[in-house]
């Protein structure tokens, strides 16, 4: 069962603004992670921002170690950017504001629905890469003064962000496939089964949503950031965003 709603809602941490680092990124997930956790552990934000913060330290793992990607100082900023556009339909959510529509899918999820941890999660990667990914990349780039969307090293950075994934899906999947009743996460090693032909599925689907986030992004490049044909664009990929999330959430049989 899920249990999503106002005591979400009334989390301090939700209205925090936005955050300035990478080192920040993975704080605010940690707090909004256990904050969450403590009042609705089966919710859609808890069970997405434990995947998040998984996903977030090890590319922050990376960063500091240096020789994964070619310019972690773009790679980390892109980051920022990317989670403070969770952060902002989170803030707006709990403000009770106008929020993406494939975001409140996953945070107005009622209870009483018998939807899996990996559904709630894989509803938060489908909001998170489908709607804020593509803004993400032309925000950061433009930032940057890149001269064009592809700039550097830029794109090669931002597919190995898939190879993260690879790393650890098979934690990932152990985590919530194998999630307890509760909602509480596992605190030794997952007592499942092997899910590895699963694991390489889901990191497929990954990056072929990351790949057409890419040519959003590509789509978004020329447009001027707050004209009439930027906003459509962006409705355009928070609809797709939406048919796939209500997709994902659907009770399954059994």
């Amino acid at each position: 069962m899920t249990a999503s709603g106002p005591p979400v809602r009334r989390c301090p941490v939700l209205r925090a603004g936005p955050v300035d680092s990478l080192a920040e990124v993975v704080s605010r997930l940690a707090e909004i992670r256990e904050s969450v956790a403590a009042v609705a552990p089966e919710s859609g934000v808890a069970r997405f921002t434990d995947l998040y913060l998984t996903i977030t330290g090890r590319i922050r793992e990376h960063v500091r170690t240096g020789g994964f990607f070619a310019d972690g100082a773009y790679l980390a900023r892109l980051d920022v950017v990317f989670a403070n556009r969770y952060f902002d339909a989170l803030r707006a959510w709990a403000a009770g504001d106008p929020s993406p529509r494939c975001w409140r899918l996953l945070f107005d999820l009622p209870g009483g629905h018998e939807i899996t941890a990996a559904q709630l999660a894989a509803a938060g990667v489908n909001a998170h890469i489908n709607l804020d990914l593509a803004v993400a990349v032309v925000d950061t780039g433009r930032e940057l003064g890149d001269a064009d969307l592809a700039a550097a090293h830029r794109h090669d950075d931002y597919t190995k962000v898939n190879d993260v994934f690879a790393e650890e899906m098979q934690t990932l999947l152990d985590r919530f496939l194998d999630a307890p009743a509760d909602g509480r996460r596992p605190d030794g090693p997952a007592a499942g089964g092997d899910h590895s032909l699963l694991g390489r599925l889901a990191t497929a689907v990954v990056a072929v949503a990351r790949r057409h986030a890419w040519e959003d992004a590509e789509a978004l490049w020329p447009l001027a950031r707050h004209s009439e044909a930027w906003a459509a664009r962006e409705a355009h990929m928070d609809a797709i965003a939406c048919w796939f999330g209500r997709r994902l959430l659907t009770d399954l049989p059994g």
